[in-house]
């Protein structure tokens, strides 16, 4: 099922080029869904990058209250990152072009993060 969930997502939205499963608590991304051949390294910086933004058990993000979706924007692409609010060690990374509808994006990948959390 949790291969299936990221398919599905990367199916239905075809300006998201990467999807990355990732635990925050090792900085290890568990499954992806790439559409090209990433190096290991983009997949896994993907992952650093989540947890620097969201923080660790031993390297809390700054602020009172943990965020659960950060956006980075560059000229070229959108980074999406989802922490899960029951499980807040995994999160989904993903690389986007800027023309996905990002509020739709945003809810269906935060339901298919929920199954995949669920899941495991």
């Amino acid at each position: 099922m949790t291969k299936a969930a990221l398919d599905q997502l990367k199916d239905q939205y075809p300006g998201c080029e990467t999807l990355a499963f990732a635990d925050l608590s090792t900085q290890m991304v568990l499954l992806s869904n790439v559409d090209s051949s990433l190096p290991r390294e983009v997949l896994d910086a993907l992952c650093a990058e989540a947890a620097l933004v969201f923080g660790t058990k031993s390297a809390p993000a700054v602020g009172d209250t943990p965020a659960t979706t950060a956006l980075i924007a560059t000229p070229a692409l959108l980074r999406i990152y989802l922490r899960d609010i029951e499980e807040p060690s995994d999160a989904l990374c993903c690389i986007c072009r800027h023309d996905i509808p990002v509020d739709a994006f945003v809810n269906d990948a935060r339901a298919c993060l929920k199954r995949i959390s669920q899941d495991g």
